[in-house]
């Protein structure tokens, strides 16, 4: 069932209110994969026996398992800039391969339920928009962040 997240009752500091919205576990695992991935294909590209020393890997490969380990560094370092970023006007969520200004007039709902792994902007005109900032691997933070997005929300005149 999809219920509505909703928002606090008190009057919240506008500085930590306004905070941009990251996830962190989020953020910590791709850092180190991609970390890891660079070092892995660079390890590969470089020790592996060549065609000189009774391998099989010519310098064409060699390039190829570094760039594949470069381009797997880069897509998880993608990750890492998943953000949200509040202002009175509206939200600018930057997810893994798409962005997005939205403004808080349309902002219908902000959900957050059950097996979700972020809350959803559901829009007036029908379209949602996943928050990926805010993950539900965050723990009870993730709920904490659902209710203040929800909070911004209907201070900037949606989530009625």
């Amino acid at each position: 069932m999809n219920e509505a997240t909703t928002p606090t009752s008190g009057a919240p500091d506008s500085a930590d209110l306004y905070a941009v919205f990251r996830s962190r576990r989020g953020r910590a695992v791709p850092m180190v994969m991609s970390t890891l991935a660079i070092l892995l294909f660079t390890g590969f590209a470089v020790f592996v026996p060549g065609r000189g020393e009774g391998g099989s890997f010519g310098p064409g490969d060699r390039v190829m398992m570094f760039a594949m380990g470069a381009m797997i560094g880069l897509f998880l370092w993608r990750y890492v800039g998943i953000r949200a970023v509040p202002d009175e006007r509206g939200i600018y969520v930057r997810n893994l391969i798409l962005s997005r200004r939205v403004e808080w007039p349309e902002v219908e709902a902000v959900r957050f339920h059950g097996g979700a792994a972020w809350p959803v902007l559901a829009l007036h005109d029908g379209d949602e928009v996943a928050v990926m900032a805010v993950q539900k691997a965050d723990g009870p933070r993730a709920s904490a962040e659902a209710t203040r997005l929800a909070t911004l929300a209907q201070l900037g005149g949606g989530a009625h």
